[in-house]
């Protein structure tokens, strides 16, 4: 089995006193949706599946300036590779060419991130974040393109 990871935001807790456990809620952004239920499956009373939920960083602390520096470079050098491009096409912007042009997939980016330069990664943490949980499902899809190999 290749281990899965997908990225949301720890939402809810609550304690199920008849059955003796404790449910939380992940909450991932309804464009992995899909993504999430093609790794996971759809949950039914008559099967567990059992999964891991790890911390991936602490909430409370805002992004360091490292941090959004390092986000910016990582965005100019995604927007330059054809794999990163595939990706975007695949999953996130199917009118992107077949070949972009580096240009048009740091437009497609930024469109997707609803900022207008990719500087805006150094002051706005919602595009942040939202780049992080891209590049993210970018390296996982990677890993699974690798696999067939």
């Amino acid at each position: 089995m290749t281990n899965k990871v997908i990225q949301g935001t720890y939402a809810d807790f609550k304690i199920v006193k008849t059955r003796g456990v404790a449910q939380f809620v992940v909450e991932v952004p309804i464009e992995q949706a899909q993504t999430a239920i093609s790794m996971f499956g759809v949950p039914t009373p008559h099967e567990e599946q059992w999964v891991a939920i790890a911390a991936l960083h602490r909430t409370a602390e805002p992004p360091s300036h490292k941090e959004q520096s390092d986000a910016v470079k990582s965005a100019s050098m995604l927007c330059q590779s054809i794999n990163f491009a595939h990706f975007m096409r695949k999953f996130y912007d199917p009118e992107l060419a077949n070949h972009p042009a580096p240009s048009e997939v740091a437009t497609s980016l930024r469109s997707i991130l609803g900022i207008s330069s990719r500087s805006e990664l150094h002051t706005n943490e919602t595009a942040l974040l939202a780049f992080n949980r891209l590049k993210g499902e970018y390296h996982a899809w990677v890993m699974d393109e690798q696999e067939i190999f």
